[in-house]
């Protein structure tokens, strides 16, 4: 089963706001954060994590038909 894919906001005692991805592969989680981001107003920083650099992958199943 593949883990759940969220995304977690943490406000400091000071009202510092984190946001971060988990369980997201690639580029996928870019357009999340990026909402979340526009919602809450000014970027002051962000960085990549190493999942950021991996490639999805996807199952393809051969299926065959008839005889063998």
């Amino acid at each position: 089963m593949t883990p759940q894919k969220k995304i977690v906001i943490e406000i400091d005692e000071d009202g510092n706001v984190s946001v971060d991805g988990k369980n997201f592969v690639g580029t996928e989680c870019g357009k999340f954060i990026k909402e979340v981001q526009d919602a809450l107003g000014q970027t002051v920083s962000s960085k990549d994590k190493p999942e950021y650099r991996q490639r999805q992958t996807t199952t393809r199943r051969n299926l065959q038909r008839g005889g063998r």
